[in-house]
């Protein structure tokens, strides 16, 4: 079965300073006027396409260059390197993809290519001529902005924060139609980049390929259906024009799946400094004040398919399910702070407390001194204080003991 597939590889990493501006010669930065954000705002809400134009900054560079992964002597898989993609994202987040073309190529081929090549951790010589070509500006991107020392034959999942393999978005185009029940198999093998076999799950059950169909499956219009899993995003159509793959390419590739992309880098990288203390709490806390108010939308869009196709991808990265983690410890952090803060404050109270009651004890000395000469009672006036003051701590201590049984008492 031969296929035509746009693919975009996914990365993502944190920056510790800005690119400078000799290291960006070789990439174009992606302008919209505001003509181009009134028109984008015809379909999105204009705060989303505002933050996705100004607040996502993004870079551009062209390769068009043919590669070729070679898996024996016979066996070989041709594709087309088009362009790297670089966006600077709010809170020093990078995030890039690598745009590649299939034509006409062997489905099952084509899926062995990219599992070859997204799992960058085990990159080898088969590799080679694509690394050096893709992967080289991005590595050159991530020493200058991380001050590190990476090479290509280093450990490259470095250029992944976290994991150890690239996100995958495709847009899968079949020059023949299939029987409908084979699509459904189809769309499930190019989203978990298994071998197809017609009718088959290979070593999947019935029961995990149902589920992840009813949970999953984007299937709006006759034309095409979709797939969103966590790591791979796949539009499967039949005969799709270009340009149609293009608009998915810029819309729901460039605006939507590059908008959820960051949502989940940002609360992954959050919850993982909350939990280590690598970073202030106050500080971490100021992010995401600032994140939910600038950069988090409940919707998108004024037409339902891009909120589907959001809410889709939002379910399948989990973001939402980060988010309620988050918010989970930070409930927790407040809860102790509070009860820190009541213990300070109970301290504080008892130490009054106790100030009140030795001064007390000292005035009412005092008050019996004068009424009754301590001198004519005991050796000296000192003993009398002292022997009345004690009896009086006693009475008040044993009181305090009195209350504090029965309100235990009253508690069990």
């Amino acid at each position: 079965m031969l296929v035509n597939n746009t693919v975009c590889l996914c990365g993502y990493f944190s920056a510790k300073q800005s690119i400078s501006p000799e290291l960006l010669r070789a990439w174009t930065q992606k302008t919209y006027t505001d003509a181009n954000r009134e028109e984008l705002s015809n379909y999105y809400f204009p705060e989303f396409a505002t933050f996705m134009t100004k607040g996502m900054v993004r870079y551009d560079r062209a390769i068009g260059k043919s590669c070729l992964l070679r898996f024996s002597e016979t066996e070989t898989a041709e594709f087309v390197l088009d362009s790297l993609y670089l966006w600077c994202a709010p809170f020093n987040l990078m995030l890039y993809a690598i745009e590649l073309r299939f034509e006409k190529t062997d489905f099952n081929l084509m899926t062995r290519c990219l599992n070859a090549l997204r799992n960058c951790g085990r990159y080898n010589e088969l590799q080679a001529d694509f690394a050096q070509t893709a992967l080289q500006p991005i590595v050159d991107v991530f020493n200058a902005v991380t001050q590190d020392r990476l090479q290509l034959n280093g450990n490259l999942c470095r250029l992944i924060e976290p994991g150890n393999k690239f996100k995958l978005f495709q847009a899968i185009s079949l020059a023949e139609p299939l029987e409908n029940d084979n699509v459904d198999y189809l769309l499930f093998d190019a989203g978990t980049l298994a071998k197809h076999t017609p009718n088959s799950l290979g070593m999947n059950s019935e029961d995990y390929y149902q589920s992840i169909m009813a949970d999953h499956c984007i299937s709006v219009f006759n034309g095409w259906k979709g797939l969103a899993l966590l790591d791979t995003f796949t539009m499967l159509s039949i005969d799709t024009p270009e340009w149609v793959v293009n608009n998915w390419k810029e819309d729901y590739f460039g605006m939507i799946y590059i908008y959820q992309l960051f949502r989940k880098v940002f609360l992954y990288k959050v919850n993982l400094c909350y939990r280590k203390r690598t970073v202030d709490v106050e500080n971490l806390e100021e992010q995401l004040d600032q994140f939910e108010q600038d950069y988090s939308f409940s919707s998108i869009s004024y037409n339902f398919l891009p909120d589907l196709v959001n809410d889709a991808l939002e379910k399948s990265l989990a973001t939402q399910q980060d988010n309620d983690q988050l918010y989970k410890m930070i409930s927790k952090e407040m809860g102790k702070r509070e009860q820190r803060a009541e213990e300070k404050t109970n301290k504080f109270l008892t130490f009054l407390t106790c100030l009140a009651i030795f001064s007390a004890i000292y005035d009412f000395s005092s008050l019996v001194n004068e009424s009754f000469d301590y001198s004519q009672w005991f050796h000296d006036t000192t003993q009398g204080f002292r022997v009345v003051s004690m009896v009086l701590l006693i009475i008040v201590a044993v009181a305090y003991l009195v209350v504090l049984l029965k309100y235990r008492k009253k508690r069990s």
